[in-house]
């Protein structure tokens, strides 16, 4: 898309923060962060294969949950912190380093400024789906051509994301980024690399500027819990890797994964210090899994109707423990099972049929799930103690201005003021 440059009050002049979309709150933002699919009644009046068809709805339902906004403040803050440094000098700077650097005539200069963060919840909670929702609210890619009436041409990329490759390569990790943005732009970065068969090293470097040139404000490294099925000395070498990047190019960096990866992040004193943990545990049993429960419920597609209890709803949660993606893949094959058999109503028969039949498999780890301890919202353990105990200050209001300036003097992290204002109006 074409930038459309909306003046922000807190970055003067710069085009690359101007052209992401206005920060949404409110019920604004649940609105744009939800998907509810059409449903209506007669629906259940269809044919078999028809109701079957639509069945599909279940899994293009989302509701935002407070993860969700989370995850979005978290976002919208790493992009305008990424974009915040950027000026015309220090980019001229920056690539004529990395040019020189790739030619063996300068040493590795540290921009720095890049905001990481990681994303930590178990299988299933829906850590990916909420990053797509999320991503979906800014274009991916935006061309700027004028700005105050100056000739500007260059072109944008707000977020890129990419998979750790299964192996915890980094050469892997680097073209399959040089992949994405040649599908976006048309260029042939991997082509050339694979071409020329390019040592790490030079990789690691041509990286840098590539990030640099086009304006990349955050990528996102899903399934990072890969670096941890090979030996401690890869996965180091992997978040060694992520945090050169960091301070070579500015870009911000949100990687995502199960607990599994905790392990690492935390032996890693740079990585650690470089990543604010949004580390989530499985859904409570509480207003927020009935609000999912009772939006999912809506759709039903036997031919005759289901009221929701809460004693049903409590035999739900025990079998599913909360995790969102068990909860959709039981609604559905108890639907499935019902409309196929000619049963056409949800019952607790139909439900333990169906999740014998098709979830089997996690019913031990279920079982497991069942006798831990609950912890929402576990914060991700300080790499380093603080010397002196700092006050925590509350930060209210609905300007973000003055949220800012308050969270400046009391020394509270600014990211607790955008999320402030983000949930202005949100009630879940």
């Amino acid at each position: 898309m074409h930038a459309d440059y909306i003046a922000n009050p807190l970055y003067d002049n710069n085009p690359f923060i101007e052209a992401l979309p206005p920060m949404l709150a409110g019920k604004d933002l649940i609105r744009a962060l939800a998907s509810i699919p059409p449903y209506n009644d007669n629906d259940r009046d269809r044919s078999a294969g028809e109701r079957l068809q639509l069945l599909s709805s279940l899994y293009e339902y989302y509701q935002p949950l407070s993860m969700t906004i989370d995850l979005y403040c978290e976002v919208y803050t790493a992009l305008q912190h990424c974009y915040g440094q950027y000026s015309v000098q220090r980019e001229a700077a920056a690539l004529q380093n990395d040019y020189a650097l790739m030619r063996g005539s300068a040493s590795a200069a540290s921009i720095g400024g890049g905001n990481s963060f990681s994303v930590i919840g178990v299988s299933g909670l829906g850590k990916s789906t909420a990053l797509q929702r999320v991503l979906s609210l800014f274009p991916q890619v935006i061309e700027h051509a004028k700005y105050h009436g100056q000739n500007f041409y260059c072109h944008q990329i707000p977020y890129l994301v990419v998979q750790t490759p299964h192996d915890a390569s980094i050469k892997a990790l680097i073209l399959d980024i040089y992949l994405q943005i040649d599908g976006l732009l048309g260029t042939s970065y991997q082509r050339d690399a694979l071409a020329r068969r390019l040592s790490i090293d030079v990789l690691v470097s041509q990286l840098n500027l590539i990030v640099r040139s086009n304006h990349i404000g955050l990528l996102v490294i899903d399934e990072l819990q890969n670096i941890c099925y090979r030996n401690r000395e890869t996965g180091t070498r992997f978040l060694n890797f992520l945090v050169q990047l960091i301070n070579g190019t500015g870009v911000s960096v949100c990687m995502v994964g199960t607990p599994r990866v905790l392990q690492i992040l935390q032996q890693e004193f740079r990585s650690a210090r470089r990543t604010t943990g949004l580390v989530y545990d499985r859904l409570a049993n509480d207003k927020e899994y009935s609000l999912l429960l009772h939006g999912l419920w809506h759709y039903q597609y036997t031919r005759y109707a289901t009221d929701l209890t809460a004693e049903m709803q409590n035999w739900l949660y025990r079998k599913t423990q909360g995790i969102p993606d068990i909860l959709v893949k039981l609604l559905y094959s108890a639907q499935k099972q019902a409309i196929l058999d000619g049963r056409e109503t949800l019952d607790y028969e139909i439900f333990e049929s169906a999740f014998l039949k098709n979830l089997g498999m996690v019913s031990e780890y279920m079982s497991e799930l069942s006798q831990a301890p609950l912890v929402k919202n576990a914060p991700t353990p300080a790499a380093e103690p603080p010397v002196t105990q700092r006050k925590t200050t509350a930060i209210t209001g609905d300007d973000l201005r003055l949220l800012l300036k308050r969270a400046k003097r009391s020394g509270t992290s600014p990211v607790i003021a955008y999320t402030e204002y983000i949930k202005g109006e949100v009630t879940l």
